[in-house]
């Protein structure tokens, strides 16, 4: 069980909120948040499982804005590509056509003025301001939603766990074959008022209420991702087993070890152990949810957005 803490998770997104029921509500709307989108028009595209049991919903974003020069602000050179410049390295014809669906079948094709024409070299160098500027809004966002506010008193990250990682999961879902597809960890921390390394009828009491919010919060969530055609179950923290599947003898309390990998300390305190939060110490309740949900949706991408969260 130690020798899991080795390996480390790749891609991490992090998101602070006011309580529980902040990301719950972004997670319910999972299945439309496509079409919510600003600037873009989602197509949903239907994949078969490799189960063929059900088919799943998949998305493709359409982008609508004709001015953009780098590709997009959120996905970088990753997303769609701008519709005016179709040739490798984004080269077009001419930076006069409009989009394809405003030109009529009858338009007729403007001719470069050759004094007026954007040279190569000066197209070269919009395009480089334009990918550093985005770089350094990306690093400036990047740095407001890496801590949270006074009254952000939970913590939602959005991990991918690493293929070696899997292994040590595999059985804690023994009707699923966890191991050839992806899978995402979810890790929801509630800050607590309490230190939950000591104890006391306090310290119980708010330990029933943060298992109870997280039980209630989880399992909305999980049904949300189930409903947008994805499998999704949670750790039930009081008995360390999966609290939607299959029996299993496997365990996996906030105390294990496997809680390094997803950026948790676990002290030994001697008579017993107990985790620990990077910003809140032991004054925190962690749980766990694993679905395999790409990382790349939006919906995952988007959980660092505040904005989502008012």
């Amino acid at each position: 069980m130690a020798a899991a803490s080795r390996f480390t998770c790749q891609r991490r997104i992090c998101g602070y909120m006011p309580s529980v029921r902040a990301v719950v509500r972004h997670f319910r709307a999972f299945s439309s948040y496509d079409e919510r989108i600003p600037e873009s028009r989602a197509v949903d595209v239907d994949t078969e499982q490799h189960n063929g049991s059900h088919r799943r919903r998949g998305y493709v974003l359409l982008r609508q804005d004709s001015e953009t020069v780098w590709p997009d602000k959120t996905l970088g050179p990753f997303g769609p590509q701008d519709r005016r410049f179709p040739l490798p390295g984004l080269v077009g014809t001419s930076s006069q056509l409009e989009t394809a669906g405003k030109l009529s079948t009858n338009s007729v094709k403007p001719l470069p003025d050759i004094l007026t024409e954007e040279l190569p070299a000066e197209r070269h160098a919009k395009v480089y301001d334009q990918f550093i500027q985005t770089v350094r809004e990306a690093e400036e966002m990047e740095q407001i939603l890496t801590e949270p506010s006074m009254s952000d008193v939970m913590e939602c990250v959005v991990q991918d766990c690493p293929k070696l990682l899997k292994k040590d999961f595999a059985d804690l879902f023994p009707d699923r074959d966890i191991t050839s597809r992806p899978l995402t960890v979810i890790t929801i921390s509630q800050k607590s008022e309490n230190d939950m390394s000591a104890w006391n009828e306090d310290i119980e009491m708010e330990r029933e209420e943060l298992l109870s919010t997280f039980i209630t919060g989880a399992n909305d969530i999980c049904a949300a991702l189930n409903e947008a055609g994805y499998w999704a179950d949670f750790i039930d923290p009081s008995s360390g087993t999966p609290f939607l599947g299959a029996h299993t003898n496997a365990t996996f309390f906030e105390t294990d070890e496997r809680y390094r990998n997803f950026g948790f300390e676990i002290e030994d305190l001697g008579c017993c152990k107990v985790i620990r939060h990077r910003l809140w110490g032991t004054n925190s309740y962690v749980g766990c949810i694993f679905t395999d949900a790409p990382i790349e949706h939006p919906a995952m991408q988007q959980i660092q957005n505040k904005k989502n969260w008012d």
